[in-house]
């Protein structure tokens, strides 16, 4: 009786020949290589045993891949295109120390805001914000109507919504 081989084992006998295969797709060694660990990780999660002709689907996953590639260069228009220059004209995400201070200047002026609406409101807008819970918890805890629990937070948010505005 034939031992049963698992995804690794199956990955490991045929490696050498997907590589050879997607080297041929790509015509790139190194872009091969990447195709080819990316077709372990995807062949790892099958379940081997339903799989008849293993290595023809790890050649379709190969195929795939490079396919799914191709089409990614393309459409980025990147293509044949030096990394290092591609990337030099990006723009950082990261925000400017100036808006860093100013979004830390707005989240104080927010707590404070918060800190100092009246006490039933500040309870609610606590509950339902901070601690995440529902209208009809924050009710039964304060002792109000789900109505005015509602109408406390939507208050609450219309001021920090206009502290918000004035920060932008």
């Amino acid at each position: 009786m034939k031992a049963k081989r698992t995804s690794l084992q199956l990955y490991e006998a045929h490696r050498e020949r997907l590589l050879s295969y997607a080297n041929r797709l790509s015509g790139d060694r190194t872009l091969a290589e990447d195709i080819v660990q990316d077709t372990w990780l995807l062949f790892a999660r099958q379940p081997v045993e339903q799989i008849g002709a293993p290595f023809q689907y790890l050649r379709t996953i190969v195929r795939n891949l490079f396919i799914t590639r191709l089409r990614r260069t393309r459409n980025e228009g990147t293509d044949g295109v030096d990394f290092d220059a591609a990337t030099q004209d990006m723009a950082d995400n990261a925000a400017s120390p100036e808006a860093a201070a100013s979004a830390r200047e707005t989240l104080a002026r927010v707590v404070a805001a918060v800190d100092a609406m009246p006490p039933r409101q500040r309870d609610a807008f606590k509950l339902y914000y901070f601690e995440g819970l529902k209208l009809r918890e924050i009710a039964m805890r304060l002792d109000l109507s789900i109505p005015m629990v509602h109408r406390l937070i939507a208050d609450g948010m219309t001021i920090c919504d206009r502290i918000y505005e004035e920060g932008l």
